[in-house]
């Protein structure tokens, strides 16, 4: 077989495409090389043929909307090729693309280039880029991003977007929610504040506040932010953005009653008792919602300081910040449960999940 005759895999590229197109850290393999072919003039599934072998659709219209609905993985071979067509090396795509760390690459026994499209992610979701963050960075198209979470909230552009594109592409505007704003900044702080432990707090909260919606659908408070925000309050995906003013307020909740460590009958009566005031002001049905109050305290029964050895490293947090509580460790039965379908379920020791039917939980 000639050089010429040969195809374009079996001897690799040796020099860049002529379009540079800058990486996006954290985006997705596939979303970066569905930008670099269009940088190029090229569709999808031609750029793929000078990257290697691979299995997709012979529908050229369905391989090009692949980036919004898996990803692509590649091998070792593969990743060298596609750094040479970009003008970058493997290690600097390693450091930007999630999907094509050593972990996640395709395991090949050859020599040839191999790329993939597994029905589902191997790791996190994709979620887009805020369209207005894309569009600063001289990006004029989707950028498809590795998220652990289904949803993405841009404080710096007020933009919210998620894995179903509620709102567009683009991301939908919060100007007319400024209690989930506020509440997402609340929860940066708590993960500054605790580091880990805060992250798991949070996750515990949030998973209490999807119990209540589920139980609860037609709360007032939460009908009105999912029509102030244009969304249909009973949709699945409406929940991240109408749940996070309580899930924050919750999660300080959380962390006062492991920061103080008392967890007598006394101790648990009295933070109940304060949980009902909260949610009396919230118009939350608190002889229901009380539920998945008690399943927390249940599984945070055991004080964090009275059994330190079987806490063991994962009680050892990092926390960062000047002037606040440092090392808080949860209790020992804070232990993660939850299938690990998106991070704040993962990092939570309650079981249900965002969509189960109310029967289920």
């Amino acid at each position: 077989m000639s050089e010429q005759a040969a195809p374009a895999w079996l001897f690799g590229p040796r020099q860049p495409l002529p379009v540079h197109v800058p990486l996006v850290r954290g985006e997705s393999t596939g979303s970066y090389v569905r930008r670099l072919a269009h940088g190029q003039g090229l569709q999808l599934e031609e750029l793929l043929e000078r990257v290697g072998f691979g299995q997709a659709s012979r529908d050229p219209a369905r391989v090009r909307a692949y980036p919004s609905t898996t990803e692509l993985y590649v091998n070792e071979r593969g990743l060298e090729f596609l750094a040479v067509l970009c003008g970058s090396t493997a290690r600097a795509l390693q450091e930007d693309l999630p999907s094509t760390a050593a972990h996640l690459l395709e395991q090949t026994t050859g020599m040839e280039p191999v790329w993939t499209w597994p029905w589902l992610t191997r790791q996190g979701h994709l979620v887009p880029l805020c369209g207005t963050c894309a569009a600063s960075g001289g990006v004029h198209e989707t950028v498809w991003m590795i998220s652990p979470d289904r949803w993405r909230v841009c404080l710096e552009h007020l933009r919210f977007t998620d894995s179903d594109s509620t709102g567009g592409t683009w991301g939908l505007s919060l100007k007319l929610l400024p209690e989930t704003i506020a509440a997402h900044r609340e929860r940066e702080v708590l993960y500054q504040r605790y580091g880990l432990a805060g992250q798991e707090l949070f996750a515990d909260a949030f998973q209490i506040t999807v119990h209540w919606w589920t139980h609860l659908p037609d709360t007032p408070r939460w009908v009105q932010r999912a029509r102030d925000a244009g969304l249909m309050a009973h949709a699945v995906p409406t929940a991240p953005l109408v749940l996070m003013p309580e899930a924050a307020a919750v999660a300080a909740h959380l962390a006062a009653f492991e920061h103080a460590n008392k967890r007598d009958g006394q101790a648990r009566t009295r933070w109940m008792d304060q949980m009902r005031e909260q949610m009396d002001q919230w118009g939350v049905d608190f002889p229901v919602a009380r539920w998945a109050l008690m399943d927390w305290l249940q599984r945070h029964s055991v004080p964090s300081a009275a059994t330190p050895e079987a806490v063991g490293e994962r009680s050892r947090r990092p926390t960062s910040g000047v002037g606040l509580p440092q090392g808080l460790r949860l209790s020992p039965g804070h232990t993660q449960v939850a299938q690990p379908t998106e991070a704040l379920g993962a990092a939570s020791c309650l079981p249900w999940q965002l969509g189960q039917p109310a029967c289920d939980m």
